[in-house]
């Protein structure tokens, strides 16, 4: 885990050639969702990013994220946006 903390993100991403996907809950609060918008920014390659309106960490309700129905959809809406994205970049 300490290996972490010498990663600096934004400092490689202008080398990322490849098609980009970012999935973000927009009330994260380990990583705030404006780290992701200001990432696609520096991208050079093409980047979609997609918000999940509500989710945090996991893509989950804070309560209870095992259980809660909306921890549940949220997750069935991001597997749904990604495996479509990978569908798309199939072809």
């Amino acid at each position: 885990m300490n290996e972490v903390f010498w990663l600096r993100p934004h400092e490689a991403l202008g080398e990322v050639q490849a098609l980009t996907l970012i999935v973000h809950g927009t009330t994260e609060t380990l990583v705030p969702f404006e780290s992701s918008s200001e990432a696609v920014v520096r991208l050079n390659a093409p980047c979609e990013l997609v918000p999940v309106e509500g989710a945090q960490q996991g893509f989950a309700v804070h309560d209870d994220p095992d259980k809660d129905p909306k921890s549940q959809e949220y997750q069935a809406s991001v597997i749904q946006t990604v495996s479509q994205w990978l569908g798309a970049d199939a072809s």
